[in-house]
């Protein structure tokens, strides 16, 4: 008669996951900071330690990356409204028209820089 085949454990195959994603991470032919970080992260549950961020390099989140650039990009062309909106108040006090043009004009090409570093 033959023996039933014993099935692995839920904990065997958790195991085995993890060490396969670990060694697939690893092997990969272009190692970027998100697969070393899976890597890392599968080799300290196979190890049984918890997992403690500051032990791991953390790979960079593209999401907030980009609405971090978005953001910066809105506060660069405000800052530049905003010079632009002093330059002329104060181009306006002294009453001399030279002088108001040229603070118009520095203004305007500080607001033409953002715009452009920004595109």
């Amino acid at each position: 008669m033959n023996a039933p085949i014993p099935l692995p454990s839920t904990a065997e195959i958790y195991q085995d996951a993890l060490d396969h994603i670990r060694r697939t991470a690893r092997a990969s032919s272009t190692q970027t900071r998100r697969l070393r970080w899976i890597a890392s992260r599968a080799e300290t549950a196979l190890q049984g330690r918890p997992y403690i961020a500051a032990e791991h390099a953390q790979p960079k989140m593209v999401t907030d990356s980009v609405a971090l650039q978005r953001k910066n990009l809105a506060l660069r062309i405000a800052n530049a409204r905003l010079r632009t909106a002093l330059a002329q108040i104060a181009g306006g006090s002294t009453g001399i028209l030279d002088r108001d043009f040229e603070l118009a004009q520095i203004a305007q090409a500080a607001l033409d820089a953002e715009q452009e570093a920004g595109a």
